[in-house]
């Protein structure tokens, strides 16, 4: 007796990249802005390449540019930063979109000892991603999630 699965990939999986987590991102980001005590710790433990949204990547980035400088990392200061000083490839933050993340981000911040939490989830995430890629599945398709039933065959 063999056993057959009969169904489709899964619509309800995320879109999201393997080994992220987007609201782990916006947290880190939040207290960055929010807590300026946490600013040299959060820079030295996690890279712009950590992140996987890209306006994630630029607000990291543009906050460690302020940091390097010996400027503070506010969102204002940030929103300002953005438009004029990155690159102008495809997914970059412009002005209106960086002062609407600058404002979704205010008042978003954890606790400060959550806020070193979610930088550990984040920074292992992107050691996960940066790993060898996985093996093929031995049939040559890549996994998916499924949803669907077992069937019997021979059973007559």
């Amino acid at each position: 007796m063999t056993k057959t699965l009969i169904g489709t990939p899964d619509p309800d999986q995320p879109s999201q990249p393997v080994h992220s987590d987007v609201h782990a991102e916006r947290m880190v980001l939040a207290a960055l802005l929010t807590y300026p005590s946490l600013t040299a710790h959060l820079t030295t433990v996690l890279d712009g390449t950590d992140f996987t949204v890209p306006a994630h990547r630029q607000v990291f980035l543009a906050a460690t540019a302020a940091h390097d400088r010996g400027r503070p990392c506010t969102p204002a200061d940030i929103a300002t930063y953005l438009p004029d000083h990155q690159p102008t490839a495809p997914g970059t933050v412009t002005a209106p979109e960086s002062e609407q993340l600058m404002r979704e981000l205010a008042g978003t911040a954890p606790a400060e000892p959550v806020t070193v939490y979610y930088a550990a989830i984040v920074r292992d995430l992107a050691a996960l991603r940066r790993r060898k890629k996985p093996r093929p599945h031995p049939e040559g398709f890549p996994p998916a999630p499924m949803r669907g039933f077992l069937t019997d065959e021979g059973d007559t």
